[in-house]
């Protein structure tokens, strides 16, 4: 949700980047839809489950790859910038939430007192909330300064911290010790480890693309066996985001479609608050039990295309009116 820089000269943002976020939010809109007329049970959730958490990493990743580019790690403005980032994030989480529940009618609190919905949402990652994701990358961009200065001033690399702490988390779900916000927060870490690194060694991993794809099937048959423990799905982030990349970097970049996914990429936030608003508007709308096969695949065509859509829709209006872009930078920049 925060935009690289493109090696290429002149590029304003990497778009390589920007497409394999893009990538992501189209893979969103199959996972949202399948949450909300297919079935949570469906075997075929756990091959997606690499989808939220590569959010938190890509973040991590820019993070250290454009931000410690432009401010040395102790600078005030990199930890206010962050910092007013992640607040952005739990403030839009909050306000999300509370036109679900108070104008949508949706809450399923199942008993609970409102302090313990907030200790479930906000920490524990468990509180039945839209827009989950929101809140472990609002923590992560607060602390993200922290960690990039203690690092400093301890001496070890930002990737020796990232391997650290995903191996702790490793460790503690193996353990049995599991909390969904530790657990992408250790992601996010090992994000900003791997940001740090240069890009033209991440590139000299593409050269080998027969072993790329022989340790993705590993992964595949991996996960198939042992399901999605939180190691598995620390290997599933890295390695899918690496073909995802591997794509971006061998197609065409003037192609219509690489452009548009570039732009989905670019307004990742928006499109993932706009899909899930038609999906609810689609559910609210339909008897998912009558539905054949048929419908159910135009509610997918329909909710992609309304991502779309909107998404176009803001990038137009931003270019059109200071007044939106004014706005659109308050809420989501």
């Amino acid at each position: 949700m925060i935009s690289g820089r493109d090696s290429r000269a002149g590029a304003a943002r990497n778009d390589s980047l920007d497409f394999v976020k893009g990538m992501l939010v189209l893979i969103m809109v199959l996972y949202h839809w399948m949450n909300y007329f297919v079935t949570l049970e469906w075997d075929a959730y756990r091959y997606l489950r690499f989808l939220t958490p590569s959010f938190i990493f890509v973040t991590g990743y820019l993070v250290s790859s454009v931000y410690l580019s432009k401010y040395p790690a102790g600078d005030p403005r990199l930890r206010k910038r962050l910092l007013e980032r992640g607040g952005k994030l739990l403030l839009l989480f909050t306000a999300l939430n509370l036109v679900a529940r108070l104008v949508l009618g949706q809450n399923d609190a199942g008993g609970m007192s409102v302090a313990q919905q907030i200790f479930r949402m906000y920490v524990l990652g468990t509180g039945g909330a839209i827009f989950e994701i929101l809140v472990p990358i609002g923590y992560f961009l607060c602390i993200a300064p922290f960690v990039v200065v203690v690092a400093q001033r301890l001496g070890v690399s930002l990737l020796a911290v990232g391997v650290v702490v995903a191996l702790a988390g490793a460790v503690a779900s193996l353990m049995g010790e599991t909390n969904v916000v530790a657990e992408l927060l250790a992601i996010g870490v090992l994000g900003l480890g791997v940001g740090a690194i240069r890009l033209e060694l991440l590139n000299r991993g593409l050269r080998y693309p027969l072993a790329l794809a022989l340790a993705y099937a590993a992964y595949l048959a991996a996960i198939r066996w042992w399901n999605i423990v939180f190691p598995l799905q620390v290997v599933g982030v890295c390695l899918s985001l690496l073909v995802l990349y591997s794509i971006a970097v061998a197609i065409d970049t003037q192609t219509r479609v690489y452009r548009r996914i570039v732009v989905l990429g670019q307004y990742s936030l928006f499109a993932y608050i706009a899909q899930v608003a038609a999906l609810q508007v689609f559910k609210r709308a339909v008897e998912v039990t009558q539905l054949r096969p048929v419908h159910l695949l135009l509610l997918f065509v329909a909710a992609l295309g309304a991502t779309v859509l909107a998404v176009e829709s803001v990038s137009a209006a931003r270019t059109r009116s200071s007044s939106v872009d004014r706005i659109y930078r308050a809420v989501f920049a």
